[in-house]
């Protein structure tokens, strides 16, 4: 603020104004000491230039306070954020980092996060193109503050959210918010040292630095969605999936699994699990033939099936010599536990959705960890687990629990299960049901998906066919194909489906029984168009990356 009485008041609006607190970026108290009362103390309120101007001022409590104001100015305000760009504020807000002076830093930092907030990629571009992500991570280096760490990471999230940001956030950023974030305050360190998690680990200290944690998190979930090479340097990252596994154990076990730290924890790893059968180092020593060991589907058996199936359900899976450490972490064995206890434990439908998306990703392939894990996925009551939640009410959790199912079924055992127990919920998310059934209003993703996993339980059991009968399945997809509204893929998969049905020559009699003729079961298949994915084989079937673009709550 410019006092009226000339220079001699210049340096401090009112004594100097108290620095922004926290979350609210405001000022609040400021306003009193901007009264525009008349006389020669009154001050005015000071032009969004000049403030800017004071930015680059030589005295830190005057570049502090300006900072301090613009984080007040720039609170869920675009057009103050972008006048601010405009004016060439952000640069100067940037190099305020590297001054030695908490209040410069805290306050330019809080300015930077409300800035880097919001829709406008603008912003978040023209904070990198001055380098202001090494500057933050100088920052993050140096101080030991808690509420100053919170609102660096805070500013990373924000800034992740956009494509271009990405990658200067992987090459920059990654190792500083795994040393001095992730690894020191997840307990993982202290925990692997004979402390362990458990419940002794949810004292109220158990996650002190949550915020800085879940805004880590966050901007890491937003990142590795970019591109292969983002997560392969995640993976790599000494100690990053370490901390990442111990936070969600450590959550379990406190039966804390709804909140967003768990959330961005495992969307993360169910992207760092996205292809990790094809991009680890020595992925090729995983890779199988087609079908091993997948044991014959036990239908064969008449009578006491129930004891027999568990009695001849005996996982081989070999002891490991050493504890297994980094990007193993993703897929070794004892993962369907974490998986398992979230898909039963959690309220929160994006935390359903990662957890059966990592499912999905790891039983993507041939390989042996996918075999391994679809064995111990059924082990595990995995399978009634995700037919249950075919029933949510949430779009995205029911095409995720679907992809995994279909990834679960290259297990001859997990198909023929699935076939007796879960064609009935598949069933139920087709359009079109009767009067008794309200009709889903899913995605066409998601009817694409469900005609998907239908499709392979289905290839190789009768009686799944005999249950997808039992269940008006054929009404529904005749019904499919029949309604001018369908889209292409829609048909299509509905198609090879109906098709499969027909190929089961001891069912045709029963079928013409009910009504139906041959050509409802011949439909008119046209090669996929331009690049949507053929139906066929799962290796196209891991779950892309969800890219969510979350930034920090302000």
């Amino acid at each position: 603020l410019i006092g009226e009485n000339g220079p001699g008041d210049m340096y401090y609006w009112g004594g100097g104004a108290p620095l922004a607190q926290g979350e609210r970026g405001s000022m609040a108290s400021l306003d009193s000491t901007l009264r525009k009362g008349p006389g020669p103390s009154g001050w005015r309120q000071p032009e969004l230039p000049e403030v800017i101007a004071m930015l680059n001022y030589r005295l830190d409590p005057v570049r502090s306070n300006a900072a301090a104001y613009l984080q007040h100015l720039t609170y869920k305000n675009d057009k103050v954020k972008s006048d601010v760009r405009r004016l060439k504020g952000i640069p100067a807000l940037v190099s305020m980092l590297d001054i030695p002076n908490k209040e410069v830093q805290h306050a330019a930092c809080g300015a930077l996060k409300n800035i880097s907030f919001g829709k406008d990629p603008d912003n978040k571009i023209a904070i990198k193109n001055c380098d202001g992500v090494p500057a933050l991570v100088r920052l993050l280096r140096k101080t030991r503050d808690q509420d100053l760490t919170d609102t660096i990471t805070g500013t990373l999230w924000n800034l992740s959210s956009h494509d271009s940001v990405k990658m200067e956030i992987v090459d920059h950023a990654l190792h500083a918010l795994s040393d001095e974030v992730m690894v020191p305050h997840s307990g993982w360190e202290r925990g692997s040292n004979g402390a362990g998690g458990g419940e002794e680990n949810c004292k109220p200290r158990h996650l002190e630095w949550e915020t800085a944690l879940t805004n880590t998190a966050g901007c890491l979930r937003n990142v590795s969605s970019e591109r292969s090479e983002a997560r392969r340097k995640l993976r790599e990252c000494t100690g990053l999936v370490d901390s990442l596994m111990y936070i969600v154990q450590s959550q379990i076990d406190c039966k804390d699994v709804d909140n967003k730290l768990i959330e961005n924890s495992v969307c993360l790893l169910r992207n760092l699990s996205y292809q990790v059968h094809r991009e680890i180092p020595g992925c090729e020593r995983y890779q199988e033939a087609q079908p091993i060991n997948q044991g014959p589907a036990p239908s064969s058996q008449k009578g006491g099936r129930k004891d027999e199936d568990q009695a001849a359900d005996i996982i081989d899976i070999p002891k490991r010599t050493t504890p297994a450490k980094g990007y193993e972490l993703l897929y070794q064995p004892e993962v369907v536990r974490i998986y398992t206890s979230l898909l039963k434990e959690s309220k929160n439908p994006t935390v359903l959705e990662a957890s059966a998306g990592a499912v999905q990703n790891l039983c993507a392939g041939r390989w042996t960890y996918g075999r391994y894990i679809r064995a111990l996925l059924r082990q595990e009551k995995g399978l009634p687990m995700m037919t249950e939640l075919l029933a949510h009410g949430n779009d995205r959790v029911v095409r995720a629990m679907s992809g995994a199912l279909r990834n679960l079924a290259i297990d001859a055992r997990n198909k023929d299960l699935l076939g007796k127990h879960a064609v009935p919920h598949l069933v139920a998310n087709l359009p079109g049901g009767g009067q008794s059934q309200p009709v889903r209003a899913l995605s066409e993703e998601t009817v694409v998906s469900v005609l998907s996993t239908l499709h392979e339980v289905l290839g190789s059991s009768l009686d799944a066919a005999k249950t997808l009968r039992a269940s008006q399945g054929i009404e529904r997809l005749v019904l499919i194909n029949k309604d001018g509204n369908r889209s292409e893929r829609e048909v299509r998969g509905a198609g090879l489906v109906l098709q499969t049905v027909w190929g089961y020559k001891e069912l045709r009699r029963t079928l013409e029984k009910d009504g139906w003729k041959k050509t409802d079961f011949m439909v008119n298949l046209n090669p996929p168009s331009n690049n949507t994915r053929a139906n066929g084989g799962y290796e196209d079937s891991s779950t892309l990356p969800l890219i969510d673009k979350g930034q920090a709550a302000m």
